[in-house]
């Protein structure tokens, strides 16, 4: 009787330390969420970005055509509709 009462008390101790760590782990997301909104955001430099090293200095980018229609092979109806007879 004394080994099921020590393996009771040994489980539930095993539980007890199981569920400490999970709150441990909860504890620890939450402070470094809170510690990253705490956070000033960054300065805004478009000089800095990604797309700017594509780009050639002192130009501004060109805009995109759009593309035909992959079922006709003819250009999109934003360049308006053709006549009958085309």
């Amino acid at each position: 009787m004394a080994k099921t009462l020590q393996e009771n008390l040994t489980r539930q101790l095993s539980e007890s330390v199981a569920r400490l760590q999970e709150q441990a782990e909860k504890v620890e997301f939450w402070a470094s969420a809170v510690t990253g909104l705490v956070q000033p955001v960054p300065d805004y430099e478009p000089d800095n970005t990604a797309v700017q090293r594509y780009l050639k200095p002192g130009h501004r980018p060109r805009k995109r055509k759009r593309r035909a229609s992959r079922k006709t092979g003819e250009p999109s109806s934003a360049d308006g509709p053709k006549p009958a007879s085309a």
